[in-house]
């Protein structure tokens, strides 16, 4: 299959034709983010190793060298090199800056109708990709990789993308249902992000976690990976991160709501708050380790 291939399957039948020829059209993944999750598999890997994958991309390097020379990491010392840069602002931000900067072009969009702030869409997706790593790395059966559960994350809201094109304006930014969706495009934003995996190529791990993260446990059917991105997107709207200009981290989040997801992926109510206690603390910084510095 080539990377725009459009899918072919019964349920693209009653999808708009103006909705598939944007699918086509829709920019893929960086072969950078590619390239990392397959890195992530092997079991050791240096910032020698990420400097082959990242020198293929300028722009990121020069948002890397951007970062790590920042009040928030380099104080008067002058980092150049992508080993240096790595090692002072760490592995794992580093991961995550690539991640998000691979798909500012998709996600920093402004939807007209969706119920998202300025640059909120952008700030909603890498939120709930922050607490889907989280949440991965300490559940016993949460059938994602750390990294990959950070992608998933990241993406699951994409068909939002193109079905805000196709609703109705006049109503303005709002809660839009699965209905609404439907009555537009002829599927729901998850079945449609579904749909653009497949003709991104992205591995039926994240394929599965991002279509059914509406319904990760419907009927007998259990999908654990679209269960990490249910339990991260649904706080993330909790804390209204996207959703408002500011973030409410203040607000409480009660492990009894999450008994059914927590116990199908194996993470124990003693260990949610904690996890949560962390991504409160990464989120707290989100915004100013990705945003674009005033000029």
């Amino acid at each position: 299959m080539t990377d725009n291939a459009p899918v072919k399957d019964a349920s693209w039948k009653t999808v708009q034709m103006e909705v598939l020829a944007r699918v086509e059209k829709l920019p893929s993944l960086s072969t950078v983010v590619t390239e990392f999750l397959e890195m992530a598999r092997q079991e050791y890997v240096t910032a020698k190793d990420f400097e082959k994958v990242l020198s293929k991309d300028q722009a990121l390097v020069a948002r890397l060298l951007k970062i790590a020379n920042s009040g928030m990491f380099s104080g008067n010392r002058s980092v150049d090199t992508i080993p240096e840069a790595i090692v002072l602002i760490g592995m794992d931000n580093m991961k995550k800056m690539v991640y998000a900067v691979s798909t500012e072009g998709l996600l920093r969009q402004d939807l007209k109708c969706y119920r998202f702030a300025e640059r909120g869409f952008w700030l909603h997706s890498l939120g709930t990709a922050t607490l889907c790593r989280a949440i991965a790395e300490v559940a016993k059966s949460s059938g994602l990789k750390g990294e990959e559960a950070f992608v998933a994350g990241l993406i699951h809201d994409v068909g939002k993308l193109l079905i805000d094109d196709f609703l109705d304006k006049g109503k303005g930014k709002r809660k839009v249902e699965r209905e609404e969706e439907i009555e537009a495009c002829g599927l729901d934003h998850s079945e449609l992000a579904g749909h653009i995996m497949k003709v991104w190529n992205i591995s039926d791990t994240i394929q599965k976690a991002v279509r059914y993260h509406h319904e990760p446990l419907n009927g007998d059917t259990l999908c654990p990976e679209a269960v990490v991105v249910n339990m991260a997107d649904t706080i993330c709207h909790t804390w209204s991160i996207g959703t408002q200009t500011l973030m409410d981290l203040g607000e409480d989040i009660n492990a009894a709501d999450y008994s059914e997801q927590m116990s199908a992926i194996e993470l124990s109510e003693n260990q949610l708050p904690q996890v949560l206690l962390d991504v409160r603390q990464n989120l707290a910084k989100l915004q100013n380790l990705y945003e674009d510095e005033e000029e």
